[in-house]
């Protein structure tokens, strides 16, 4: 106990000295130099994080960020979400994108946002605050929110991923699932993965003040149950905020989608420390109401302006069998479904949020199309199917991209210059509750 003690006192005086140090630097490239140094420290020691916040160490941070130094402002930005400080939205609330998990049927919800694109004239990251996606429509959340990358290349990129990752030889794949419990080369996609998003860790995103606020959800299945969701984050919430959501910012991207992705049968689980992670989509394959419970963690006083909810497709099934027999494959398919239902998630939503606030775009899809789906000519149907969806909601998809760029009142940004000062002379801000 006393070792621990010794250790965590050590721990305190280091964060002491490390703040203290920075707040003494007067020389820009020196204060780079301790910013990330301070970095590295908060991310091994996070339980330091409200010894520093003691240490006034947000004010410093907050004056910091003014320099017209690119680099000390990027490097500032990054331990400012690391410490859990947030910046106000951007518009008069909080602006939401949440995409369902599906495979290569993301070519769905790829249609929707380039309406939305269409409608407002903006890109998808400068219209939402916080972008959150499960499986391939965590892939989504990152290729838009993190890496902005124009939705013509995007498709690209998904169709290319159909092809790449899920063509392969059936026996091969079958002796593979006899091995592994994957029918499809985890390795190749792991490859993949680190190819295209290099070794840059979540939080290193808040680097860029054009990222929102993102997050991918995997499933954690070996804590026993019930099964708990994981959220990689490139933010934290304030040391004392609560989230019902376990989680972490210090993973490589291309874990956190490995994490996200592991859906079993196609790849394999993926251990990262002491945990096992599969699919998000085991448990929650619509992270909508994920999303919201993040979002009131991070801007707790601000209401939420537009929640829009991204389907992958929707197939109802006859679904008749005998009603005295019913394989237990049936069982098992029907317990998975309605575990994983995204249209419930969907009604109670709808029931719970403000009016006008929730949009959920899901087509009804004319087949069952699996996950895995390659061919281009099932895809290309996919995408019909969508286009008629979206043509018959054009209605709603107006509206939502007519509230998603309304804009700050002239008093909140006077409340939020307001809000910005306390913080920057006082440390935690005193009206926080205007």
């Amino acid at each position: 106990a006393l070792k621990i003690h010794l250790s965590t006192l050590s721990i305190d005086n280091r964060t002491r000295a490390l703040v203290q140090a920075l707040r003494r630097s007067s020389n820009q490239r020196v204060c780079i130099s301790r910013v990330e140094e301070l970095t590295y420290h908060l991310l091994e020691f996070p339980e330091s994080r409200g010894v520093a916040i003691k240490e006034k160490l947000i004010p410093c941070l907050l004056r910091l960020r003014q320099a017209n130094d690119e680099s000390l402002q990027a490097a500032v930005r990054e331990t400012l979400a690391i410490i859990g400080y947030t910046d106000p939205v951007k518009g008069w609330g909080i602006r939401v994108l949440a995409i369902d998990g599906g495979g290569t049927r993301g070519l769905v919800a790829l249609q929707t946002l380039r309406k939305l694109e269409e409608l407002t004239g903006k890109p998808v990251h400068q219209l939402f605050d916080y972008i959150c996606g499960v499986s391939t429509g965590a892939i989504l959340a990152f290729m838009l929110g993190l890496f902005h990358i124009p939705l013509d290349d995007c498709e690209e990129l998904y169709r290319k991923l159909g092809s790449d990752v899920f063509k392969q030889n059936v026996i091969v794949g079958t002796v593979k699932m006899g091995w592994s419990h994957a029918f499809y080369d985890s390795d190749i996609w792991e490859k993949m993965l680190k190819e295209k998003m290099g070794s840059n860790l979540m939080i290193e995103t808040a680097r860029n003040s054009k990222c929102p606020k993102v997050a991918a959800v995997s499933t954690i299945v070996n804590r026993g149950t019930p099964l708990k969701a994981f959220v990689f984050r490139n933010y934290n919430h304030f040391p004392g905020v609560k989230s019902h959501y376990i989680g972490g910012c210090q993973y490589k991207l291309w874990q956190a989608i490995r994490a996200s992705s592991a859906a079993p049968g196609y790849f394999q689980e993926y251990v990262l420390g002491n945990d096992l992670h599969q699919d998000g989509g085991l448990l929650l394959n619509n992270p909508s109401a994920l999303a919201v419970h993040e979002c009131k963690c991070l801007w707790p006083n601000v209401p939420l302006q537009c929640l829009i909810s991204l389907g992958t497709g929707r197939y109802e099934s006859e679904g008749k069998t005998s009603v005295t027999y019913t394989s237990l494959k049936a069982k098992l398919t029907n317990v998975i479904s309605s575990a994983t239902d995204t249209e419930e998630v969907h009604t109670m939503l709808d029931a719970l949020l403000p009016p006008n606030t929730y949009f959920r775009f899901n087509p009804l899809m004319n087949e069952d199309i699996p996950l895995d789906e390659s061919r281009k000519e099932k895809l290309n149907q996919l995408q019909t199917d969508g286009i008629r969806y979206l043509e018959r909601n054009e209605e709603k998809l107006r509206k939502a991209a007519k509230i998603l760029i309304q804009e700050k009142t002239t008093l909140q940004r006077l409340q939020d210059w307001i809000r910005l000062k306390a913080d920057m002379y006082e440390g935690l801000s005193f009206l926080s509750k205007l």
